[in-house]
């Protein structure tokens, strides 16, 4: 063998231990992005099941939102109906109050005989006055 021979064996021998050592660090690098795709597989599944339990509980929320809003709609119409009997029962009182201040004035001698029933009147003439 010549020397350039020997030469050239050694460059292909250095050249092949390069070689596969490249092709181990290759091998590292594939099996750590296999372990990854379990992991990125893993994760996705957990992101399928967030996403599931997010629409049912979205769902709940929907069929919770409706239930309250019939609950209400049924408050604000009695509270309505109320509203409406108060104004019925406000329009009265102011009748029977006109009713009152148009009668004529008692002696003073009928006055002193009732004292606590005028009082009680006149408060609740006025409280029906604040009311309105």
């Amino acid at each position: 063998m010549t020397l350039a021979a020997l030469a050239f064996e050694g460059l292909i021998c250095i050249l092949l231990a390069a070689a596969a050592i490249m092709c181990w660090r290759v091998d590292r690098r594939l099996r750590a992005l296999r372990e990854g795709q379990d992991g990125l597989k893993e994760t996705i599944a957990g992101l399928n099941d967030a996403v599931d339990r997010a629409r049912a509980s979205l769902a709940a929320l929907d069929r919770a939102a409706r239930e309250q809003g019939a609950g209400l709609k049924s408050e604000v119409e009695q509270a309505r109906a109320m509203a409406d009997e108060l104004r019925l029962l406000g329009a009265g009182a102011e009748s029977q109050a006109a009713r009152l201040v148009g009668r004529p004035q008692r002696t003073s001698a009928a006055r002193t005989a009732e004292p606590a029933a005028a009082d009680a009147s006149r408060r609740r003439l006025e409280t029906l006055k604040a009311m309105r």
